[in-house]
């Protein structure tokens, strides 16, 4: 897995037009660690080439 292959939420969210609203509420799909990872409060939540592909998928 390459850097560039990593995305943030909100870039998700643009790329995919989905309400981010939406997405944060789809991480509980997903596995902390793994597929995403939380970089604390108010910052940037980073995902990983798998866990795009399953919170965009419904």
């Amino acid at each position: 897995m390459k850097l560039s292959d990593i995305k943030t939420l909100t870039e998700v969210s643009e790329q995919y037009s989905i309400p981010l609203k939406t997405l944060q509420s789809r991480l509980s799909r997903l596995e902390e660690g793994i597929e995403y990872k939380r970089l604390g409060k108010r910052q940037a939540t980073l995902l990983s080439p798998q866990g795009v592909k399953k919170i965009v998928s419904r």
